[in-house]
């Protein structure tokens, strides 16, 4: 049996829950064709900040365009177009490794089906939303190949003995910073010298994402990891099936 202080908790969660779904339906029944959300740069989409503080800091950081997907012509790229632009700005592919993007697509498919109107007879207030229904999910062959798209593009997470290359206490802080985000990536995507501007970017979304910030001595010890680690990989290349 639930306490009286435990319901009224849980009615208020709910509330605020229906009330930031119902104004970021408004702001999208007002905010262009889905081509023109997924183009829209940084600080142009309405819904971004609402969807921030319903998903908690998990909204992709702005800046990737529609075409400069990886194979930007393709249905995988149709297919983000029209769906992950209506709540959020288009993730990467590489944002997560292919092991990590089923579990990420049911979490978003679900969202989307909620406030669609699929779930729970008709959406949180009825008929998708108090009627707007502007937020469509893929049926289950789009989801397929969008799915197939994101992890054929996906991230390629780090071997193990890659991360043997840097020194033990480096490694500890690289795991632990970039879990927060991620599985850990290759040090063999980027040159050795890269790491430094990429670990300043990743430091930057994290900043966008709300994640707590690496101190200046733990961003030195992820760049040191990594790049330590990418050299070691220049001689230890992956098995071609793995590329």
């Amino acid at each position: 049996m639930r306490s009286p202080m435990k319901s009224a908790g849980m009615a208020l969660f709910a509330a605020r829950s229906a009330a930031f779904l119902a104004a970021a339906l408004l702001a999208l029944a007002s905010w262009g064709s889905p081509l023109a959300r997924a183009q829209t740069g940084p600080g142009g989409n309405p819904m971004r900040d609402m969807m921030r503080q319903m998903m908690q800091g998990y909204v992709p950081p702005p800046g990737m365009s529609a075409d400069a997907l990886p194979e930007p012509d393709s249905e995988g790229t149709r297919l983000m177009a029209r769906y992950c632009a209506q709540c959020h700005d288009l993730p990467s592919p590489r944002y997560k490794t292919a092991a990590e993007w089923p579990a990420v697509f049911d979490r978003m498919n679900a969202r989307m089906r909620m406030m669609g109107g699929g779930m729970m007879g008709g959406g949180m207030m009825g008929g998708g939303m108090m009627g707007m229904g502007r937020v469509e999910a893929p049926g289950a062959s789009e989801g397929a190949a969008l799915l197939a798209y994101l992890q054929r593009n996906a991230m390629r997470p780090a071997r193990p003995e890659e991360l043997q290359a840097g020194d033990p206490a480096d490694r500890a802080v690289f795991l632990g910073v970039c879990a927060q985000c991620h599985a850990p990536p290759s040090p063999s995507l980027h040159p050795p010298d890269a790491w430094l501007g990429i670990v300043a970017r990743m430091q930057a979304n994290m900043q966008l994402m709300d994640k707590p910030q690496p101190t200046p001595q733990q961003r030195e010890a992820i760049v040191r990891l990594l790049q330590a680690a990418a050299r070691w990989s220049a001689n230890h290349p992956f098995p071609r099936e793995n590329q």
